[in-house]
């Protein structure tokens, strides 16, 4: 593994994407939002993404400088035109546009069209609860992303689909969960992929539709499909997958098998003063953390997590000593970068091979 330092990473990203004709501001919140997976410990949505945007950018999918308008808006609600621009501005101007409405109407609905790839999930719901809200979360796709077979298929039909929720909290992180509504997110089989890793049991079929445990079985030629999750349980998983994509692409006005690129991403807010006194709130939030965080561990020396606190933990960690690449993916992005005349030399603490 090679190991690199978050200043770094964040300075080599936005050179990356300013070299590709984005804004400063446009390059920025792209590295906030990867270098910030990265930290959490979400690699499958961090920096491995750079070829895959860069790609894209050539390509003419993602459109840098691209207008982001409000197609239909009330006091509550607004369908957010994208314009193809860097999904993870999209759906970060999305939010923002979410956030203001909540904070003057108590409640808001945003949904997202024309929207690029719009990376982690749960990134924008940290915003909403940073922001004092309780919010939900939805991200489908286009038909080419449908890996996910429904329960009892064996063709994907639905995307990974994720779902998330962040929950404000006093004197404390916010609890947030994000979680693929199958088994895996596509970016972890590739990640087994590119570490030359078998998979768990239980997360992909092969295209005939029996279990396997070979990324190649996943990727083909011919394609596989992932498991909606659930285990034996499964159709739980692809009724939570199927409501993502009423959520994502329906409520948006969108055709669900129509091949285009990116997410389709709907951001739900409710100030929860409306309904609760703040000063009950806040008493209610910290008595249940608390009662949840009681349970005796099942190991010594452990302690129970609410969601959001491994993600947490992770951070301060990497935030200290640095983050891991395997070397195929960091060589991948420098040699994206060296193809658009970046430089590459680290300014902050040096790379290191870590055994």
């Amino acid at each position: 593994m090679l190991r690199v330092f978050s200043p770094d990473a964040h300075k080599l990203t936005v050179a990356i994407f300013t070299a590709c004709g984005a804004s400063s501001y446009e390059a920025n919140t792209v590295a906030d939002h990867l270098v910030g997976a990265n930290l959490r410990g979400v690699d499958s949505h961090g920096l491995i993404r750079i070829p895959q945007y860069v790609q894209d950018i050539r390509a003419g999918v993602i459109r840098p400088g691209a207008e982001i308008t409000i197609l239909r808006e009330t006091s509550l609600s607004a369908v957010v035109d994208c314009g193809w621009n860097f999904g993870l501005v999209g759906a970060q101007k999305a939010v923002e546009i979410g956030i203001d409405k909540a904070q003057a109407n108590k409640m808001s609905l945003v949904v997202t069209q024309r929207c690029n790839h719009a990376g982690r999930l749960g990134h924008y719901l940290e915003k909403v609860a940073e922001a004092g809200f309780w919010g939900l979360g939805f991200c489908s796709s286009p038909r080419h992303g449908h890996f996910v077979v429904p329960w009892g298929g064996r063709d994907g039909r639905l995307s990974t689909n994720p779902f998330a929720f962040g929950i404000y909290m006093p004197d404390r992180p916010p609890i947030v969960a994000d979680f693929s509504t199958s088994q895996a997110p596509e970016g972890k089989i590739r990640l087994y992929k590119d570490r030359k890793q078998t998979l768990p049991e239980g997360w992909i079929v092969d295209a005939g539709g029996q279990p396997s445990t070979s990324p190649a079985d996943f990727y083909g030629p011919p394609q596989g499909g992932i498991l909606p999750f659930g285990g034996s349980l499964g159709y739980r998983g692809y009724a939570l997958g199927l409501l993502v994509e009423l959520m994502g692409t329906i409520l948006a006005g969108q055709n669900p098998v129509e091949e285009r690129p990116g997410n389709g991403v709907t951001f739900l807010l409710l100030d929860p003063t409306l309904l609760v006194s703040d000063d009950r709130l806040k008493q209610n939030l910290v008595e249940l953390a608390n009662y949840i965080k009681s349970s005796r561990p099942t190991k010594e020396g452990r302690e129970v997590l609410l969601p959001g606190e491994p993600e947490q933990q992770t951070r301060v960690k990497r935030l200290r000593d640095g983050i891991d690449f395997e070397p195929s993916t960091w060589d991948a992005i420098l040699a994206i970068a060296a193809s658009l005349n970046v430089n590459t030399k680290l300014d902050g603490k040096p790379r290191s091979k870590m055994h």
